[in-house]
């Protein structure tokens, strides 16, 4: 029963079509391909409706990821040219780092922390002040006495943060 109900529906779906402009050897390929295949040329046209419309589609959504990249990249790049101008120093490119607040206040400048796998922050809030920013951190450990949201606003990218008492 389920099966007369679904070429019932596939009945319903096809239509008679005309469609001028088709390239006449092309179309003498689709006869031959259904006769080879022991289908009819409404099948082989559909399939490859299908792949062409599937193609395209696939295709589409490939080239707005290349834009949104691109767009993504171009943003990153003025972040970095506008953090050129300030007086920040860039600590990046590091698997593991641990940073106190003694040993950021000691540095006496404003810092910005980027591309670091893991990075442990044993500070205060006050000291958050001295954090331009955290770029690109997977996994980011905080003291729980820290204000997370004020520390959210200097982040951009940190897939994780884990609190510590």
């Amino acid at each position: 029963m389920s099966n007369e109900n679904n070429n019932q529906n596939d009945d319903e779906k096809k239509k008679t079509v005309t469609v001028r402009g088709v390239d006449k050897d092309l179309y003498e390929k689709a006869v031959l391909t259904a006769r080879e295949t022991g289908r009819t040329v409404g099948e082989v046209i559909n399939q490859a409706l299908t792949s062409f419309l599937g193609i395209t589609n696939k295709a589409s959504r490939t080239i707005d990821q290349i834009i949104q990249g691109a767009k993504d990249t171009g943003k990153s790049f003025m972040m970095g040219y506008e953090d050129a101008k300030k007086n920040v120093t860039i600590i990046s490119d590091l698997e593991e780092l641990t940073v106190t607040k003694e040993e950021i206040m000691q540095s006496g400048k404003t810092l910005s922390f980027r591309n670091i796998k893991k990075l442990t922050l044993d500070i205060d809030q006050n000291t958050l002040n001295y954090i331009d920013s955290i770029i690109g951190v997977d996994d980011l450990i905080i003291p729980s006495t820290l204000n997370k949201i004020s520390l959210l606003e200097k982040c951009k990218f940190v897939k994780k943060i884990e609190t510590k008492s």
